[in-house]
């Protein structure tokens, strides 16, 4: 009956104690309202400084202040008096207000700026006016040179600085947010003037960054850690580069190496905040550009015409470009010593002519009511006299082209080149580009500064090209409809952005075409602008897509990627991201040889001239690819050059902090005149304790009663017997 009793009590305990945790934890939720689907700047460094953003290790806590207009950020660095403060700005405003907060950052625990979603900004970009400045090229005109081109002219930098406190961004989605921190804000923090010793509407922001100084101490960091821990506290950026040759390579020897076309792309793109990188006019255009000329070539040659001519085509899309243009640098060294492509390497000498696609969108919205289109191609000469021929034929053949497409292709004879791989190229095969044996030309949208004001940003979506998914049936062969027939049914415009982008793709095959043949292209093959559709709606809408679910690899796992846009920025050289690994697949499924085999005769194909990927298919039962496509490393060569000096600034040495949570929640901060009440009253018992004890102490005769003589006796006696 005892223990029964005894379970009972431990039982009604353990209850006693759930009860009140729940009660905290329903307090606590009482108490603070989480930000939900924030993004965070974070801390990137490079080999002599740190740039970006963290928190202290518990996170800032600041009063909440409204950003309505310039006004009000000069009250919050001069006049405020209960700081610190936590800014809350919308897109429209930042450029304006932000170097005021950067100035005076002593009364500002943040910045948590949202993307108004009734008004949109002019211009948003985080990049510097000089993007890549130290490598690039010094001798092509970038602003760093007196007199030279500023391209991103309402760049802020913000991308390159060391930024002292923690700045969220919130997009549209998640204006209901910025509507409760608005409510919060009224009903506490509206009065400005008495603030002081009041209950406030305040802000919270976490994102402690490990890593700190540079990428030299922050390495080193990791590596003393790693005989202690598995810990780093930073990782150098990179990813992969995607490359695919419209005839195999590998079988290629001596006399019978054919030479190339390389024709180069972007992948990534960068923003200040995790997980938010659209890129769609800095380098998706030019990625998608890319693929589309891919698989019209490849429809126009098919690779069992291999033997009828003696130059191929390489098309290389390169990741980390962002940060002083990791992937180019990488295939740049590489070939500079005999390593790239991995099998059947290259040397500069191979390659007649680099031709890249560079920032293709900004112009998009600038015509969107103009079914022309007006590229400008630079050739990195200094007049036309200078120039070599085969660029001039190039670019005359492309012209021609372009004007059966409307497009028009205006030459450029300049040494002001705007940033671009071209400029990798030209650093570190300076031999073979000055002396005229590569030849190169960059295709770009613009003359002079960027026409993308959104350069590198979180703004840098569809929005920015114009882009409206038409969303349009795809057949169980993966056959697109011809532009022809959309125009002429109507389902698409001659302004819309998917169709000039398909007109570009058909511009650029038909004038390779001719480049790899000696005459004209007489036949119908163009690009489609269906599937240009699709390719824009999974790079900047959904990678839950139809084109990336038959490109993925095909598995027994029906798990869809996330129905979000595709990040496109290069993360970590430890952790591959999916942009390369689609763009890769989505090549091989346009362009690759269609086997009927099982998987298992799939994975047995060993032909050293192609890569076998077993993906998923356009009905998603599965199909075997013969391709050439294939992955190379987009690692900076500072990272494998035997006992480099990351401060030397040859090569890009760009690292990641590590982080661990990062997390925002808005409260209601209390006066403070409770603490202070229990404070002062905590003060007072203890004084009156103390008076208490020594009154005591000086009359305890009064006090206490001696005990009787013989109940000392006999205490004593007690305790001299405990004692023995």
């Amino acid at each position: 009956m005892a223990y029964k009793n005894m379970m009972n009590l431990v039982y009604l305990y353990l209850m006693t104690i759930g009860i009140k945790v729940i009660r905290c934890e329903r307090l606590r939720e009482q108490m603070y309202s989480s930000i939900e689907g924030g993004a965070a700047c974070f801390r990137r460094l490079n080999g002599t400084h740190q740039a970006g953003c963290s928190s202290s290790l518990n996170g800032e806590v600041g009063v909440v202040q409204m950003i309505y207009n310039i006004s009000d950020a000069q009250w919050l660095v001069h006049n405020s008096s209960a700081g610190p403060y936590m800014a809350v700005v919308s897109t429209t405003l930042y450029y304006d207000i932000i170097e005021i907060l950067l100035r005076y950052p002593d009364n500002i625990a943040g910045i948590l700026l949202y993307d108004n979603a009734t008004m949109s900004p002019n211009f948003f970009t985080q990049e510097s006016q000089c993007p890549n400045e130290y490598s690039s090229d010094p001798r092509l005109g970038q602003c760093v040179k007196p007199g030279g081109i500023v391209w991103n002219e309402k760049g802020t930098g913000l991308l390159r600085r060391d930024i002292p406190y923690p700045i969220f961004f919130l997009p549209k989605a998640r204006i209901g947010d910025i509507t409760k921190i608005e409510e919060c804000y009224n009903r506490y923090n509206l009065d400005k003037d008495n603030q002081r010793g009041r209950p406030l509407c305040s802000l919270q922001l976490n994102s402690f960054m490990y890593a700190a100084v540079n990428s030299v101490v922050c390495l080193r960091r990791s590596a003393s850690s790693a005989f202690l821990s598995s810990n780093k506290v930073c990782d150098p950026l990179g990813d992969y580069n995607v490359y695919y040759s419209l005839f195999p390579r590998a079988k290629e020897t001596g006399a019978s190496k054919k030479t190339v076309t390389l024709v180069t792309a972007r992948i990534d793109s960068a923003s200040l905040f995790d997980g938010i990188a659209p890129g769609a006019a800095s380098s998706v255009v030019g990625l998608v550009s890319n693929i589309a000329t891919a698989a019209t070539l490849a429809k126009m040659i098919p690779v069992t015409d291999a033997k009828l001519y003696d130059q191929n085509v390489l098309w290389t899309l390169f990741n980390g470009e962002a940060f002083d243009y990791i992937g180019s640098q990488r295939i740049a060294y590489d070939l500079s010593r005999g390593a790239w492509p991995p099998v059947s390497p290259l040397s500069p000498s191979d390659i007649r002519l680099h031709i890249e696609l560079g920032q293709l969108g900004g112009s998009l919205q600038l015509f969107k009511d103009s079914a022309s289109w007006p590229i400008y191609a630079y050739a990195p000469y200094s007049s036309q006299n200078a120039t070599a021929p085969q660029i001039l034929e190039f670019m005359g053949e492309m012209s021609s082209y372009s004007t059966l497409n409307n497009i028009t292709v205006s030459p450029e004879f300049t040494t002001d080149i705007p940033p671009s791989s071209l400029h990798s190229f030209r650093q570190i095969l300076r031999n073979v580009t000055e002396s005229g044996s590569l030849l190169e030309i960059l295709l770009a949208d613009h003359k002079g500064t960027f026409t993308n004001k959104f350069y590198e940003s979180a703004l840098d979506d569809h929005e920015n090209i114009g882009y409206v998914y038409h969303n349009i049936s795809i057949d169980s062969e993966g056959i697109f409809i011809p532009t022809a027939d959309l125009l002429a049914n109507g389902t698409m415009k001659e302004t819309e952005a998917q169709v000039k982008i398909a007109n570009l793709a058909t511009t650029l095959a038909h004038t390779l075409y001719q480049q790899m043949s000696g005459k004209p292209y007489t036949g119908s093959v163009k690009a489609s602008a269906h599937l240009v559709d699709e390719m824009l709606y999974c790079f900047l809408r959904s990678q839950a897509c139809r084109l990336l679910l038959a490109a993925d690899y095909a598995s027994n796992s029906d798990e869809l990627p996330a129905d979000r846009p595709l990040p496109l920025y290069v993360g970590v050289a430890a952790w591959p991201s999916p942009p390369a690994v689609y763009a890769g697949h989505l090549i091989a499924l346009l362009t690759g040889n269609h086997l009927h085999v099982n998987r298992t005769d799939c994975d047995k194909n060993a032909d050293t001239g192609f890569s076998y990927y077993w993906l998923r298919g356009w009905n998603h039962s599965g199909i075997c690819i013969e391709t050439t496509m294939n992955f190379s490393q987009a690692v900076s060569p500072a990272f494998i050059k035997p006992d480099y000096d990351l401060t030397s600034g040859e090569f890009s040495s760009w690292t990641e902090s590590v982080w661990q949570t990062i997390w925002a929640r808005v409260f209601v901060r209390a006066s403070g005149a409770g603490a202070r009440l229990a404070a002062v009253t905590g003060a007072l018992a203890t004084a009156v304790a103390a008076i208490l004890t020594f009154w005591l102490q000086r009359h305890s005769a009064l006090v206490f009663i001696d005990a009787p003589s013989s109940v000392s006796s006999d205490a004593a006696g007690i305790i001299r017997t405990v004692n023995c």
